[in-house]
């Protein structure tokens, strides 16, 4: 991933005259993708005046490995993984605050991971912030100028890349026959007997976090739709303390793991009080280096927060400060970036889903509480855990693989299903109000829509379909009808 896009430039001497300072012969070194020193022997030397000479300029990004890339994600299985690791070690960063210059640009504190520099010639220019890429190039350790202008003269792990291309999310699955049609239903259908399983047998709360993982991002006209961030209420808490990014609470990590067993990068953030009030959530460049924040991610990776190891306790500015960027990032889909003159939202795609035990402090689009039966399942975790059966390697990698394909279809709303679903909103809202009712907002309103598109979506369906728009208002009603009393007035509780 490239965590920093800006992170130099460098002057490169690609074609040099040489001068053999003995016998006066002449030459032409040419020294594209290395930063190594021209050199034909000790009598030679550059000749900078002369006209032969092709300066060429080079862009160098700061690359690190993609935070939360799942072990199938990185093609890695028990016997290749130790390989990978040897392979990866000359670029290999602690992140635990001792490594040189790396610590503070990796999002995830503390997790090992790798980094290198990747320096792009000319026409070529670095790729956006955040984007994941494939890169083919010459590997060296080479000079890192920023490192030396700090008096740190050691080589650092550089790429010189001949080419590289964007890696989408989608991208990442295993390349299994493609979806057809008919496809879609059992695959479905899988994938909720699969999640319902993880989740004690809760059905209903398994359908929503189906349409969760499908959810994505889209712009129509100046708008943002597709996203449903998803809050799931009644998780069992726990008092565990967390010191890391890692769940200490055994619900949390049990539904985090199965989370990440779907998706390509899942990470995880605990919301304990000194992590985040110890923690920057948002990249700061202040200081003129781009300093990672935990989300800083890439495109379509779920995030799970953990609400259930939020303990009494003082948040500090710093604390609130996070907060707000989780909030800003459900809501509008958006990081700040913060730099020296004025900050800079970004947008970002992630697929957030909030654990809470009560009322989570967080608004989210939708609010499912989970069944006491759930609830029950996960508090007995791992116990419980162990007679839920794992699927074998292909079902997992056919739910994966229906996952990307389902959720990155193109989607419309036909004019003829809209003018059904405002008139059926328009009878709600007469019937409610004759009745002295909570008329239907347009919050909820758009929440069913959207419930409704992912329905179609994970059908296998580019339109809106009435069949789909009925079954999203059933499954809302049956959502509401798990509310508290307190809260079935609230539209997106």
């Amino acid at each position: 991933m490239v965590q920093d896009p800006a992170y130099g430039e460098e002057l490169h001497l690609a074609v040099a005259r040489m001068t053999n300072t003995a016998t006066g012969e002449e030459r032409c070194a040419f020294s594209q993708y290395t930063d190594a020193e021209h050199g034909l022997g000790a009598d030679w030397e550059v000749d900078y005046g002369a006209a032969a000479n092709v300066f060429t300029e080079k862009e160098v990004a700061y690359c690190v490995s993609v935070p939360g890339q799942s072990a199938w994600a990185r093609g890695v299985d028990d016997v290749s993984e130790s390989a990978l690791d040897s392979a990866l070690e000359s670029l290999s960063l602690s992140g635990d605050g001792n490594t040189r210059a790396g610590a503070d640009k990796y999002p995830i504190p503390g997790e090992q991971h790798s980094a290198a520099l990747v320096k792009f010639y000319a026409p070529s220019t670095a790729p956006r912030v955040s984007s994941v890429i494939d890169v083919v190039g010459v590997y060296e350790l080479g000079a890192n100028t920023r490192a030396q202008e700090a008096g740190d003269e050691t080589a650092w792990p550089c790429i010189h890349a001949i080419y590289h291309s964007e890696v989408h999310v989608d991208d990442v699955t295993s390349a299994l026959p493609a979806l057809q049609p008919e496809d879609f239903a059992a695959r479905r259908a899988m994938c909720v007997e699969y999640v319902t399983s993880v989740l004690g047998g809760d059905d209903l709360a398994a359908q929503y976090v189906l349409l969760h993982l499908l959810s994505r991002t889209v712009r129509v006209q100046d708008a943002k739709v597709g996203k449903l961030s998803l809050n799931l209420v009644n998780v069992p808490a726990s008092a565990q303390p967390n010191t890391t990014f890692a769940f200490s609470n055994p619900a949390s990590r049990w539904i985090g793991d199965s989370v990440s067993q779907l998706v390509p990068y899942s990470v995880r953030v605990p919301f304990d009080l000194k992590l985040l009030n110890k923690s920057s959530f948002v990249p700061n460049a202040e200081q003129g280096d781009l300093r990672a924040g935990v989300l800083q991610l890439a495109a379509g990776t779920a995030l799970v927060c953990d609400e259930t190891c939020l303990n009494e306790g003082t948040l500090d500015e710093r604390g609130v400060r996070n907060l707000h960027a989780v909030q800003t990032a459900i809501l509008n889909q958006s990081v700040t970036y913060q730099f020296p003159f004025q900050p800079v939202e970004m947008p970002t795609s992630l697929r957030i889903l909030v654990l809470s035990a009560g009322k989570s402090i967080l608004h989210s689009d939708c609010v499912v509480h989970i069944s006491d039966a759930a609830r029950r399942f996960l508090a007995d975790v791992p116990a419980s855990a162990a007679d839920v059966r794992p699927l074998d390697p292909m079902h997992m990698e056919q739910l994966r693989q229906y996952i990307e394909c389902a959720r990155h279809l193109e989607f419309g709303i036909p004019q003829a299903v809209s003018d059904v679903i405002s008139t059926e909103y328009a009878e709600l809202r007469r019937v409610a109000h004759e009745r002295g009712e909570p008329m239907m907002s347009q919050e909820e309103l758009a929440l069913t829509v959207t419930v409704a598109r992912l329905i179609s979506l994970a059908k296998g369906q580019a339109e809106l379909s009435i069949e789909s728009w009925n079954e999203a208002v059933a499954l809302e009603l049956r959502r509401k009808c798990r509310n508290p009393p307190a809260s079935k007035k609230q539209s997106a509780e």
